[in-house]
């Protein structure tokens, strides 16, 4: 079943939205396969989305969210889980630092950074699914989200300085358990996902700057270095993921 570009965009869409509001993804799936068949047979009568919609695309989804309950596990499994994500992130920065310290401050700060910056994202995936603005005015509002991010965790490291919070030293043993826990957190996040994503993104943020390390040249070297490997293995990455898909869609 071929649908036209415009009825998949608007499927995706609705994904999004309902995704966003914390639905089911078991119910959301029926709901969508159900709508695909709607906007199949409406494509071969010759109509289009707004005639089987009848509505603007932000009534007929939130139609849709008042029907459908509200997945609690989104709370309790789906942002537990990216929180611990981002620690391993933060975790395996401070090895490669100069060892897990946190101060007071970092400890506070970061799981409220964190639920601001996922509550942000959440509601701006919903006015985009919804209201489907241009890519100018998409790009415009996640790189917003982008910079308040930045701007937070900058803010707490000039706080940190100006009040002299107290430090929690994890030292050698804790480092290592922080690996270990890291590690594990970016395995089984790819599992769960079943997506190489979790696996591949520290390996292109950390290993290069892990073995720079172990070569004696200049901060200004060591920095063209370092972006140069990421980028590489950046451009491998995309590149391979790019003709996986094509031999998929040759074998289709």
């Amino acid at each position: 079943m071929t649908l036209s570009n415009e009825s998949q965009k608007f499927i995706g869409n609705l994904r999004a939205y309902l995704l966003s509001s914390g639905k089911r993804e078991q119910e959301i799936d029926e709901i969508t396969e159900e709508l695909e068949d709607h906007l199949h047979e409406a494509e071969q009568s010759g109509k289009s989305v707004e005639d089987i919609i009848g509505q603007s695309p932000k009534e007929y989804m939130k139609q849709f969210e008042d029907e459908m309950a509200f997945d609690y596990q989104w709370i309790y499994k789906i942002i537990p889980l990216i929180y611990l994500g981002a620690v391993s992130y933060i975790l395996i920065q401070k090895v490669l630092d100069e060892g897990v310290v946190f101060t007071l401050l970092e400890l506070v700060g970061y799981p409220v950074i964190f639920m601001i910056v996922i509550l942000s994202y959440a509601l701006t995936v919903r006015y985009i699914s919804s209201h489907q603005p241009g890519k100018s005015k998409e790009w415009l509002l996640f790189g917003t989200i982008g910079i308040v991010q930045a701007g937070l965790f900058i803010g707490i490291l000039f706080l940190d300085d100006a009040i002299n919070s107290p430090e929690f030293d994890f030292g050698m043993t804790g480092n290592v358990i922080a690996v270990i826990f890291a590690v594990a957190m970016f395995i089984g996040m790819a599992i769960w996902s079943k997506v190489w994503i979790p696996i591949i993104l520290p390996i292109i943020l950390f290993v290069p700057d892990f073995l720079i390390r172990f070569i004696d040249v200049g901060e200004p070297t060591e920095t063209i270095l370092s972006s140069s490997i990421v980028l590489s293995i950046t451009l491998l990455y995309f590149f391979i993921l790019i003709k996986i898909d094509k031999t998929k869609g040759t074998a289709a």
